[in-house]
Order: structure tokens, then C-alpha cells, then sequence
């Protein structure tokens, strides 16, 4: 049985492993901090453990205890297996807010091979992780990368997707706005995916949550474009103001142009305000983030 510390310290959601200290390098790299206090704080902890191995990050170790029945966690792993082949330890991500869901980035020898998506009770939603990464293979794009699906299915309620493993390391957000070709090629390799009947005619593909901590940058090469499932369709340009969005929301702000009352803004105007009452409904406090987002769309003009 692995053991585990919370990574950042203090925070329930990421635990990594300290099966060795390459292991450990590893599940820190999958924290996708945008603000400089956690920028530097990753990179304090990462030199403290190159120097002083897994042991030298703060906290206190403990055993992971799946959120599955046990038959079920078992299915899961076989799945796993079949998907990436053995593995010996791995990354746990677990959300918490909202819905139950589980990441997981699988390791051999302290190498990443593969990474797990799974959602309790939201096979839609992974569903289109797996129709939009599966679309972007058959197109695949120039500006950006994304994984590649090695698997995917169903156990008891829980249903997930398999995919190679991003670089490892440290990664970061893009300084400016994405380029305009990672948008143009987002739209091109989506228009196979479904729309409702009513859907606009001239709304277009959209990656849905495209956000600083989703396109990270890495030492080398094109940036990594994560998280497709909220793919889907919008009104034109939607990615882009909400990438402008979440980066100001956080105070990032990537250009100097003011925010346009549109029917972009306004798609996600009402998306943030839906989310917020669902969260409220469900005895949620509201997210800084929301908070954030709301105010950048009530000041556009």
C-alpha cells in the first residue's frame, strides 16, 4: 500500500506519492498553479524535494482509500491496466465540490504511462472528453496538444476515459492571449461533434472550459490543451473571452482590450450566474472564481 501527502500542503485535493522521489516530482507536476504565490510555491517545494527526496515535502503521509467498492475499484484498475498496461503507483486528483470525480496519473517505475478521468454519475460528460479528444486525433492540430484516448468505459456508476500522460515537470499559463490558430484549429476538428436542435446556426465549436490552468505551457515545444468536456457548441469567439475571463477573474490580466457586451459575453454571463445558483441550491458557497467571472461581465460594456 502507497502512501501519500497532500500537494500543495494544505490542500485536500491532489495527493502524491512517495513511492520515490521521481514519483513524487511527478504528482506535483500535475498542480496547475496560476497565481504567483502558488507559482512559487511549487517550485520552492519541487527544489526541496530534487535536494531532499520525497520525505523533505511538509506534511504529514498517509494511506488512500478509493472512493469505489472494492469489487468496483478492482474493475477500474483491470480497465486501467488493459488501457496502459502495469502501473505501480500513481497520482490521486479528487474533486470534491459539487460532484464526485477522480484523476489519476498512472506511473511505472515512477514514469507517467497514462492518466485517468472518472466522473460519478456523468457519463455525458466524459462521453464528450472522449468524442472530442477521439475528433482531434482524426484532425489533429498544429498550434496545440492534447492526449490521445487509450480507453475508456463504465464500472457500477462511475464512468471514465484513459489517456496518454501529459510532459512531465513544471508547467505554466501563457502570458498573452492563446493564439488565434489554436481557436481556428478547436473549430475545425469539432464540427463532427453533435448539436441539439436547436442549437444556432451559426454558433461553432468551442473547447468550453478554456481557462490559464487548462493550456499549460511546458519547457518545450507546443502548449497542452486539457479538459474537453465541457466541449460542445457556443456563440463565436466564446472561448476566447472566457480564457480573457478567468485569466482577469484571477488577476491575469493577458491584453488591455475592454470586455464587449456580445452575445458571447452573454452566453457566459448566464452560465455563471446558473452555476452559482446551482451551487447556492445545493448548499455550495459561491467560488472566488464565479465571483470573479460575474463581475467581468457585468462591467462589459
Amino acid at each position: 500500500m502507497s502512501r501519500y501527502k497532500n500537494f500543495p500542503p494544505g490542500w485536500e485535493n491532489i495527493k502524491v506519492p512517495l513511492d520515490s522521489k521521481a514519483a513524487t516530482l511527478a504528482g506535483m507536476g500535475t498542480y496547475a498553479p496560476c497565481l504567483p504565490k502558488g507559482i512559487w510555491g511549487q517550485r520552492v517545494l519541487w527544489a526541496l524535494v530534487r535536494i531532499g527526496g520525497s520525505r523533505a515535502l511538509p506534511g504529514k503521509s498517509f494511506e488512500w482509500t478509493p472512493p469505489l467498492a472494492a469489487d468496483d475499484w478492482q474493475s477500474l484498475n483491470k480497465a486501467m491496466v488493459e488501457a496502459v498496461g502495469p502501473f505501480d503507483s500513481h497520482t490521486v486528483y479528487e474533486r470534491r465540490r459539487g460532484r464526485a470525480g477522480l484523476l489519476m496519473l498512472l506511473m511505472r517505475e515512477s514514469r507517467p504511462v497514462g492518466f485517468l478521468k472518472a466522473r460519478h454519475g456523468a457519463a455525458d460528460e466524459i462521453a464528450r472528453e472522449r468524442l472530442a479528444l477521439e475528433a482531434l486525433e482524426a484532425t489533429p492540430p498544429h498550434s496545440f496538444r492534447v492526449p490521445r484516448v487509450l480507453g475508456a468505459g463504465a464500472v457500477a456508476d462511475w464512468h471514465f476515459v484513459v489517456t496518454t500522460a501529459m510532459p512531465s515537470g513544471i508547467h505554466s499559463m501563457l502570458h498573452t492571449a492563446p493564439p488565434v490558430a489554436i481557436h481556428e484549429e478547436i473549430e475545425a476538428a469539432l464540427a463532427v461533434l453533435p448539436k441539439d436542435e436547436d442549437t444556432p446556426d451559426h454558433w461553432r465549436p468551442y473547447h468550453g472550459d478554456f481557462t490559464p490552468w487548462n493550456l499549460r505551457r511546458f519547457k518545450t515545444g507546443h502548449p497542452w490543451l486539457f479538459d474537453w468536456e465541457e466541449s460542445g457548441w457556443a456563440p463565436p469567439g466564446a472561448d476566447a473571452v472566457f480564457y480573457r475571463a478567468s485569466a482577469y477573474a484571477i488577476g491575469r490580466q493577458v491584453d488591455d482590450r475592454p470586455f464587449e457586451d456580445d452575445e458571447a459575453s452573454d452566453f457566459w454571463r448566464q452560465w455563471v450566474a446558473e452555476r452559482s445558483a446551482a451551487n447556492a441550491a445545493a448548499g455550495l458557497e459561491e467560488r472566488p472564481l464565479d465571483r470573479g467571472l460575474a463581475e467581468v461581465f457585468r462591467k462589459a460594456t
